[in-house]
């Protein structure tokens, strides 16, 4: 979604109106993983050391995300139904996977820690609380 667009055009003809209030009406968790995964990528590269590179952290990813969180939160705010989901979405706390989670899974093998340390961890380890999506 943040490579695809190159106009603002390109958004809302990915995105029509009718499709957004379908999805939001008849599947509200879809909608969320769309929100996340662009507020993610808009935060990743924000905190991204060479944003914007070219290359590595492009400034028209970050114009892409814009453009469909622009396209989408109308849609969202005009649902009167949905205060209280808004509420809760943007602004409670969440929770995320630790640094040492994520890493945790990008060892394919290593002999010397073997099966222990998976099961020591426990659930407490693996996340975190983290900001409110609005923040």
């Amino acid at each position: 979604f943040w490579e695809l667009p190159e106009s603002v055009e390109d958004v809302f003809s990915l995105f029509s109106g009718t499709d957004i209030r379908r999805t939001r009406d008849a599947s509200i968790h879809n909608l969320e993983t769309l929100l996340l995964a662009v507020t993610s990528r808009l935060n990743i590269l924000k905190n991204h050391p060479s944003f914007p590179d070219p290359e590595l952290a492009p400034e028209r990813h970050a114009l892409n995300c814009i453009r469909v969180l622009t396209r989408l939160l109308p849609y969202i705010y005009e649902a009167d139904h949905l205060a209280e989901w808004e509420e809760t979405f943007f602004w409670a706390v969440r929770r995320r996977r630790s640094r040492k989670a994520q890493l945790a899974h990008e060892v394919l093998f290593d002999e010397a820690q073997g099966d222990e340390t998976a099961t020591q961890d426990g659930d407490t380890d693996r996340y975190e609380d983290a900001k409110p999506l609005a923040e």
